[in-house]
Protein backbone atom coordinates (compact mmCIF):
# COMPACT_ATOMS: atom_id res chain seq x y z
CA UNK A 1 0.00 0.00 0.00
CA UNK A 2 1.32 3.42 -0.97
CA UNK A 3 1.35 6.12 1.73
CA UNK A 4 0.59 9.80 1.09
CA UNK A 5 0.59 12.80 3.42
CA UNK A 6 -2.04 15.55 3.50
CA UNK A 7 -0.89 18.93 4.79
CA UNK A 8 -2.59 21.69 6.72
CA UNK A 9 -3.65 24.70 4.63
CA UNK A 10 -1.70 27.32 6.59
CA UNK A 11 1.76 25.95 5.79
CA UNK A 12 3.94 28.27 3.74
CA UNK A 13 5.33 27.21 0.35
CA UNK A 14 8.76 26.93 2.00
CA UNK A 15 7.40 24.60 4.69
CA UNK A 16 5.60 22.50 2.07
CA UNK A 17 8.84 22.16 0.13
CA UNK A 18 10.77 21.12 3.23
CA UNK A 19 8.14 18.53 4.15
CA UNK A 20 7.86 17.26 0.59
CA UNK A 21 11.59 16.73 0.20
CA UNK A 22 11.72 14.94 3.56
CA UNK A 23 8.74 12.80 2.58
CA UNK A 24 10.51 11.84 -0.64
CA UNK A 25 13.47 10.46 1.34
CA UNK A 26 11.08 8.29 3.40
CA UNK A 27 9.47 6.76 0.31
CA UNK A 28 6.17 8.60 0.66
CA UNK A 29 4.31 8.29 -2.68
CA UNK A 30 2.47 11.59 -2.69
CA UNK A 31 1.77 14.90 -0.98
CA UNK A 32 -1.58 16.72 -0.95
CA UNK A 33 -2.13 20.40 -0.23
CA UNK A 34 -5.43 21.39 1.38
CA UNK A 35 -7.66 23.73 -0.62
CA UNK A 36 -9.17 26.14 1.93
CA UNK A 37 -10.68 29.49 1.03
CA UNK A 38 -8.51 31.83 3.15
CA UNK A 39 -5.11 30.16 2.86
CA UNK A 40 -2.22 29.72 0.43
CA UNK A 41 -3.13 28.73 -3.12
CA UNK A 42 -3.18 24.93 -3.33
CA UNK A 43 -1.44 24.91 -6.75
CA UNK A 44 1.06 27.74 -6.46
CA UNK A 45 2.31 26.61 -3.05
CA UNK A 46 3.66 23.46 -4.73
CA UNK A 47 5.79 25.26 -7.33
CA UNK A 48 9.09 25.12 -5.43
CA UNK A 49 8.57 21.49 -4.47
CA UNK A 50 7.78 20.68 -8.10
CA UNK A 51 11.15 22.08 -9.17
CA UNK A 52 13.27 20.64 -6.36
CA UNK A 53 11.81 17.13 -5.96
CA UNK A 54 12.51 14.08 -8.10
CA UNK A 55 9.97 11.35 -7.31
CA UNK A 56 7.16 12.47 -5.03
CA UNK A 57 3.72 13.12 -6.55
CA UNK A 58 1.77 16.23 -5.52
CA UNK A 59 -1.48 18.11 -5.94
CA UNK A 60 -4.53 19.60 -4.20
CA UNK A 61 -7.25 17.95 -2.12
CA UNK A 62 -9.93 18.82 -2.99
CA UNK A 63 -11.00 21.33 -5.64
CA UNK A 64 -14.64 22.00 -6.48
CA UNK A 65 -15.88 22.87 -9.99
CA UNK A 66 -18.36 25.23 -8.31
CA UNK A 67 -15.50 27.48 -7.16
CA UNK A 68 -13.30 27.11 -10.25
CA UNK A 69 -14.38 26.15 -13.77
CA UNK A 70 -13.10 22.68 -14.73
CA UNK A 71 -11.09 24.11 -17.62
CA UNK A 72 -9.28 26.51 -15.28
CA UNK A 73 -8.64 23.59 -12.91
CA UNK A 74 -7.13 21.77 -15.88
CA UNK A 75 -4.95 24.79 -16.76
CA UNK A 76 -3.51 24.98 -13.24
CA UNK A 77 -3.07 21.24 -12.87
CA UNK A 78 -1.40 20.74 -16.25
CA UNK A 79 0.98 23.66 -15.61
CA UNK A 80 2.06 22.05 -12.34
CA UNK A 81 2.25 18.70 -14.09
CA UNK A 82 4.68 20.07 -16.66
CA UNK A 83 6.85 21.43 -13.85
CA UNK A 84 7.01 18.00 -12.21
CA UNK A 85 7.43 16.00 -15.38
CA UNK A 86 4.14 14.18 -14.83
CA UNK A 87 4.01 13.79 -11.05
CA UNK A 88 0.74 15.48 -10.19
CA UNK A 89 -2.67 14.42 -8.96
CA UNK A 90 -5.87 16.16 -7.95
CA UNK A 91 -9.04 15.26 -6.11
CA UNK A 92 -12.18 16.88 -7.50
CA UNK A 93 -15.27 17.01 -5.29
CA UNK A 94 -18.44 18.89 -4.50
CA UNK A 95 -16.83 21.21 -1.96
CA UNK A 96 -18.12 22.21 1.46
CA UNK A 97 -16.60 25.00 3.51
CA UNK A 98 -15.28 26.96 0.53
CA UNK A 99 -18.72 27.12 -1.06
CA UNK A 100 -20.25 28.30 2.20
CA UNK A 101 -17.56 30.98 2.47
CA UNK A 102 -18.24 32.20 -1.08
CA UNK A 103 -22.01 31.81 -0.69
CA UNK A 104 -22.06 29.63 -3.81
CA UNK A 105 -25.12 27.47 -4.35
CA UNK A 106 -24.51 23.95 -5.62
CA UNK A 107 -26.75 22.64 -8.42
CA UNK A 108 -29.20 19.85 -7.69
CA UNK A 109 -27.23 17.37 -9.83
CA UNK A 110 -24.01 17.45 -7.82
CA UNK A 111 -22.74 14.03 -8.93
CA UNK A 112 -23.32 14.95 -12.58
CA UNK A 113 -21.47 18.24 -12.14
CA UNK A 114 -18.43 16.56 -10.56
CA UNK A 115 -18.48 13.89 -13.27
CA UNK A 116 -18.46 16.52 -16.02
CA UNK A 117 -15.60 18.35 -14.30
CA UNK A 118 -13.52 15.18 -14.13
CA UNK A 119 -14.25 14.42 -17.78
CA UNK A 120 -13.16 17.91 -18.85
CA UNK A 121 -9.92 17.79 -16.84
CA UNK A 122 -9.01 14.32 -18.10
CA UNK A 123 -9.88 15.27 -21.67
CA UNK A 124 -7.72 18.40 -21.49
CA UNK A 125 -4.81 16.29 -20.26
CA UNK A 126 -5.10 13.72 -23.04
CA UNK A 127 -5.93 15.87 -26.07
CA UNK A 128 -9.62 15.03 -25.97
CA UNK A 129 -10.78 18.63 -26.43
CA UNK A 130 -8.84 19.39 -29.60
CA UNK A 131 -11.76 19.18 -32.05
CA UNK A 132 -15.10 19.91 -30.41
CA UNK A 133 -14.49 21.13 -26.88
CA UNK A 134 -16.96 19.71 -24.36
CA UNK A 135 -20.73 20.01 -24.12
CA UNK A 136 -22.28 19.04 -20.83
CA UNK A 137 -25.49 19.71 -18.98
CA UNK A 138 -23.74 21.89 -16.39
CA UNK A 139 -20.23 22.68 -17.72
CA UNK A 140 -19.10 23.48 -21.25
CA UNK A 141 -15.92 24.22 -23.15
CA UNK A 142 -17.25 26.06 -26.20
CA UNK A 143 -14.05 26.32 -28.25
CA UNK A 144 -11.72 23.46 -29.20
CA UNK A 145 -8.80 23.27 -26.81
CA UNK A 146 -5.62 22.08 -28.54
CA UNK A 147 -3.13 21.79 -25.67
CA UNK A 148 -0.61 20.06 -27.93
CA UNK A 149 2.28 21.78 -26.15
CA UNK A 150 1.74 19.55 -23.08
CA UNK A 151 4.57 17.00 -22.96
CA UNK A 152 4.42 15.37 -19.49
CA UNK A 153 2.45 12.17 -18.82
CA UNK A 154 -1.10 13.07 -17.76
CA UNK A 155 -1.92 13.69 -14.08
CA UNK A 156 -4.13 11.36 -12.08
CA UNK A 157 -7.61 12.81 -11.48
CA UNK A 158 -9.41 11.41 -8.43
CA UNK A 159 -13.06 11.81 -7.50
CA UNK A 160 -13.34 13.00 -3.87
CA UNK A 161 -16.27 11.03 -2.43
CA UNK A 162 -18.20 10.76 0.79
CA UNK A 163 -21.35 9.01 -0.42
CA UNK A 164 -21.92 5.88 -2.46
CA UNK A 165 -23.44 7.46 -5.56
CA UNK A 166 -20.38 9.68 -5.96
CA UNK A 167 -18.13 6.64 -5.38
CA UNK A 168 -19.82 4.72 -8.20
CA UNK A 169 -19.40 7.70 -10.51
CA UNK A 170 -15.73 8.03 -9.58
CA UNK A 171 -15.07 4.37 -10.22
CA UNK A 172 -16.62 4.75 -13.67
CA UNK A 173 -14.97 7.95 -14.99
CA UNK A 174 -12.04 9.04 -12.78
CA UNK A 175 -8.44 7.80 -12.55
CA UNK A 176 -8.98 6.98 -8.89
CA UNK A 177 -11.31 7.58 -5.94
CA UNK A 178 -10.44 9.44 -2.73
CA UNK A 179 -12.88 8.55 0.03
CA UNK A 180 -13.39 10.52 3.22
CA UNK A 181 -12.83 9.36 6.80
CA UNK A 182 -13.88 5.70 6.38
CA UNK A 183 -12.97 3.33 9.25
CA UNK A 184 -12.63 -0.40 8.67
CA UNK A 185 -16.11 -1.00 10.09
CA UNK A 186 -17.76 0.81 7.17
CA UNK A 187 -15.20 0.49 4.37
CA UNK A 188 -16.62 -2.60 2.65
CA UNK A 189 -19.74 -0.87 1.23
CA UNK A 190 -17.52 1.98 0.00
CA UNK A 191 -15.19 -0.39 -1.84
CA UNK A 192 -18.16 -2.31 -3.27
CA UNK A 193 -19.70 0.86 -4.70
CA UNK A 194 -16.40 1.96 -6.21
CA UNK A 195 -16.00 -1.43 -7.84
CA UNK A 196 -19.53 -1.21 -9.26
CA UNK A 197 -18.40 1.93 -11.05
CA UNK A 198 -15.11 0.36 -12.13
CA UNK A 199 -17.02 -2.56 -13.68
CA UNK A 200 -18.82 -0.07 -15.96
CA UNK A 201 -15.73 1.69 -17.31
CA UNK A 202 -15.39 2.00 -21.06
CA UNK A 203 -11.99 0.32 -20.81
CA UNK A 204 -11.03 -2.12 -18.03
CA UNK A 205 -8.25 -1.26 -15.56
CA UNK A 206 -5.99 -3.77 -13.89
CA UNK A 207 -5.60 -1.93 -10.55
CA UNK A 208 -7.86 1.00 -9.74
CA UNK A 209 -6.39 3.48 -7.20
CA UNK A 210 -8.46 3.93 -4.01
CA UNK A 211 -7.16 6.41 -1.45
CA UNK A 212 -8.65 7.74 1.78
CA UNK A 213 -8.34 10.70 4.10
CA UNK A 214 -7.27 9.51 7.55
CA UNK A 215 -6.35 11.84 10.40
CA UNK A 216 -2.97 11.17 12.02
CA UNK A 217 -2.55 12.06 15.71
CA UNK A 218 0.29 9.81 16.86
CA UNK A 219 2.90 11.58 18.96
CA UNK A 220 5.69 10.92 21.42
CA UNK A 221 3.47 12.71 23.96
CA UNK A 222 0.33 10.55 24.10
CA UNK A 223 -1.81 13.04 26.01
CA UNK A 224 -0.89 15.82 23.59
CA UNK A 225 -2.02 13.53 20.77
CA UNK A 226 -5.47 13.12 22.34
CA UNK A 227 -5.79 16.85 22.95
CA UNK A 228 -5.00 17.56 19.31
CA UNK A 229 -7.37 14.84 18.08
CA UNK A 230 -10.28 15.98 20.27
CA UNK A 231 -9.99 19.50 18.91
CA UNK A 232 -10.33 18.23 15.31
CA UNK A 233 -13.35 16.02 15.98
CA UNK A 234 -16.08 18.32 14.57
CA UNK A 235 -14.67 17.76 11.07
CA UNK A 236 -14.61 13.96 11.29
CA UNK A 237 -17.18 11.47 9.93
CA UNK A 238 -19.10 13.99 7.82
CA UNK A 239 -19.19 16.43 10.75
CA UNK A 240 -20.02 13.73 13.30
CA UNK A 241 -23.00 12.45 11.34
CA UNK A 242 -25.02 10.39 13.86
CA UNK A 243 -25.62 7.65 11.27
CA UNK A 244 -21.87 7.09 11.16
CA UNK A 245 -21.05 7.78 14.79
CA UNK A 246 -23.63 5.25 16.06
CA UNK A 247 -21.63 2.45 14.44
CA UNK A 248 -18.94 3.05 17.06
CA UNK A 249 -20.68 4.37 20.18
CA UNK A 250 -24.31 3.29 19.77
CA UNK A 251 -27.42 5.24 18.84
CA UNK A 252 -27.97 7.01 22.16
CA UNK A 253 -24.43 8.37 22.44
CA UNK A 254 -24.43 9.27 18.74
CA UNK A 255 -27.51 11.42 19.23
CA UNK A 256 -25.91 12.97 22.32
CA UNK A 257 -22.87 13.90 20.21
CA UNK A 258 -25.11 15.32 17.47
CA UNK A 259 -26.96 17.43 20.02
CA UNK A 260 -23.59 18.88 21.11
CA UNK A 261 -22.14 19.38 17.64
CA UNK A 262 -22.10 23.17 17.97
CA UNK A 263 -20.20 22.75 21.23
CA UNK A 264 -17.58 20.75 19.31
CA UNK A 265 -17.34 23.55 16.75
CA UNK A 266 -17.09 26.18 19.49
CA UNK A 267 -14.28 24.17 21.10
CA UNK A 268 -12.36 24.13 17.80
CA UNK A 269 -12.58 27.86 17.21
CA UNK A 270 -11.73 28.56 20.86
CA UNK A 271 -8.53 26.57 20.33
CA UNK A 272 -9.57 24.30 23.18
CA UNK A 273 -9.83 20.52 23.58
CA UNK A 274 -12.67 20.26 26.10
CA UNK A 275 -16.25 20.06 24.79
CA UNK A 276 -18.85 21.75 26.95
CA UNK A 277 -21.21 19.13 28.38
CA UNK A 278 -19.47 16.13 26.76
CA UNK A 279 -17.39 13.69 28.84
CA UNK A 280 -13.79 13.55 27.71
CA UNK A 281 -14.00 9.75 27.62
CA UNK A 282 -16.67 9.87 24.93
CA UNK A 283 -14.62 12.24 22.78
CA UNK A 284 -11.59 10.00 23.23
CA UNK A 285 -13.69 7.04 22.10
CA UNK A 286 -14.52 8.92 18.91
CA UNK A 287 -10.86 9.83 18.41
CA UNK A 288 -9.89 6.16 18.54
CA UNK A 289 -12.71 5.10 16.19
CA UNK A 290 -12.36 7.84 13.55
CA UNK A 291 -8.62 8.65 13.59
CA UNK A 292 -5.19 7.32 14.49
CA UNK A 293 -4.69 8.78 17.95
CA UNK A 294 -2.18 7.81 20.61
CA UNK A 295 1.46 7.45 21.48
CA UNK A 296 4.31 5.48 19.95
CA UNK A 297 3.09 2.48 21.96
CA UNK A 298 -0.10 2.51 19.87
CA UNK A 299 1.65 2.26 16.49
CA UNK A 300 1.20 -1.50 16.09
CA UNK A 301 -2.56 -1.12 16.57
CA UNK A 302 -2.76 1.54 13.89
CA UNK A 303 -0.59 -0.37 11.43
CA UNK A 304 -2.92 -3.37 11.82
CA UNK A 305 -5.85 -1.06 11.05
CA UNK A 306 -4.14 0.13 7.87
CA UNK A 307 -3.47 -3.45 6.80
CA UNK A 308 -7.20 -4.10 7.09
CA UNK A 309 -7.79 -1.16 4.75
CA UNK A 310 -5.54 -2.90 2.24
CA UNK A 311 -7.27 -6.24 2.70
CA UNK A 312 -10.60 -4.53 1.96
CA UNK A 313 -9.28 -3.22 -1.37
CA UNK A 314 -7.82 0.19 -0.58
CA UNK A 315 -4.56 0.71 -2.50
CA UNK A 316 -3.31 4.01 -1.02
CA UNK A 317 -3.52 5.76 2.34
CA UNK A 318 -3.62 9.54 2.80
CA UNK A 319 -2.55 10.53 6.32
CA UNK A 320 -3.55 14.06 7.35
CA UNK A 321 -0.83 15.69 9.46
CA UNK A 322 -1.65 18.16 12.23
CA UNK A 323 0.25 20.24 14.74
CA UNK A 324 3.95 19.61 14.12
CA UNK A 325 3.83 17.99 10.66
CA UNK A 326 7.53 17.07 10.60
CA UNK A 327 7.10 15.06 13.82
CA UNK A 328 4.19 13.18 12.29
CA UNK A 329 6.04 12.64 9.01
CA UNK A 330 9.07 11.21 10.81
CA UNK A 331 6.96 8.63 12.64
CA UNK A 332 5.09 7.70 9.46
CA UNK A 333 8.29 7.46 7.42
CA UNK A 334 10.15 5.35 9.96
CA UNK A 335 7.33 3.02 11.01
CA UNK A 336 4.26 3.07 8.74
CA UNK A 337 5.82 3.16 5.27
CA UNK A 338 8.05 0.10 5.85
CA UNK A 339 5.21 -1.84 7.48
CA UNK A 340 2.82 -1.27 4.54
CA UNK A 341 5.32 -1.72 1.72
CA UNK A 342 4.10 -5.25 0.87
CA UNK A 343 0.41 -4.78 1.74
Amino acid sequence: MDVDIILEPDLTPAQITELGLAAETYGIRGLWTSNFFAHYDCFLSLADLARESKRIHMGPLAVSPFEMHPMKIANSLLTLNEMTGGRTHIAVGAGEGNLDAYDIKKPKKVVLAVREAIEIIRAAASGGLTENGYKGEIFNVTYPCAMDYVTAPPPRVYAACYRHMMMRMGGRVADGVFIGCTPTEIIEPAIENIQIGVSKRAEPVEKFPINSFWAWHIKEDREAAYRESRRELPWRARKLDPDLVKVFVGEEKAQFVADHFQDYVDMYFADNDEVKGVPKELSNELCEALTSTGGIEDLDREIERFKKFGEAGQTELGLRLHGDPMEGLKIIGEHVVPALRDV
